[in-house]
């Protein structure tokens, strides 16, 4: 490969942002490395290189770096066609809203899980709740969210529908009863080989882990599930 456009992804484990940017290089069966940080102990060459001391960043040749997680996943669709992000102005504008729009729910929904204050937690359940009913009228007579055909907005929700469905055997309710047509739609997301694929070393073994060593509500609803056998490994990047 030509050093000029040779990939690097610099990510943490858990991000559901760097999930995001993994998902949609690996539907675009993008080749790139990838570099995994701990963000509580950045490194330096890390913090002096990402604009914002933030993941996902994506190092382009030796020189380019690219951040923020939107425009990541724009440029990997830019060079790799056919593309997946409309060309009509509205249209365009209308995704890059959506996808600001998911990573509110996506910033929520981890708070959700890692919180440990009960009347936060269920503050945070409703707001929740009250996003997917805007996505249930987004979603109407549609297989995704610009009708029949998969479009890059989709992948911003990926990670919503991954967290949702390994935690659902510890949430206190069902947060999509109400709402089919989402439920529909993140079970055709989550079934993308790409959805299964994009997710990091260890990503379940790691999130659980994480519930439970901040003693969040989730944990002190169901400690004996998460004192219980872990789940079965993920497979992406376990070689």
């Amino acid at each position: 490969m030509d050093k000029r456009f040779k990939h690097t992804l610099v990510a943490f484990k858990i991000c559901p942002y760097c999930m995001k940017v993994l998902t949609i290089m690996c539907h675009k069966n993008v080749k790139f490395e990838i570099k995994f940080i701990e963000m509580s102990n950045k490194p330096d060459w890390f913090n002096k290189i990402s604009p914002l001391e933030k993941v996902p960043i994506l190092i382009i040749g030796e020189e380019v770096v690219l951040f923020e997680s939107a425009a990541i996943m724009e440029y990997i669709d830019e060079i790799t066609p056919p593309k997946l992000m409309s060309d009509d102005p509205i249209q365009k504008a209308l995704d890059r809203a959506k996808f600001e729009y998911s990573n509110e729910i996506i910033k929520s929904l981890y708070q959700f899980i890692f919180c440990t204050e009960q009347e936060k937690f269920v503050k945070l359940k409703e707001w929740i709740i009250n996003r997917f009913k805007q996505m249930e009228e987004w979603l109407k007579d549609k297989k995704y969210i610009n009708g029949s055909e998969l479009a890059l907005v989709d992948f911003n929700f990926v990670p919503v529908f991954v967290v949702l469905n390994m935690l659902k055997p510890i949430l206190p309710c069902d947060m999509l009863k109400d709402y089919k047509r989402v439920q529909s739609y993140g079970d055709s997301l989550t079934s993308l080989p790409c959805a299964k694929t994009g997710r990091v070393p260890d990503y379940e073994f790691l999130m659980i882990d994480g519930i439970k060593n901040q003693n969040t509500v989730l944990f002190r609803s169901n400690p004996c599930y998460f004192n219980g056998p872990k789940p079965s490994r993920c497979c992406f990047f376990s070689k």
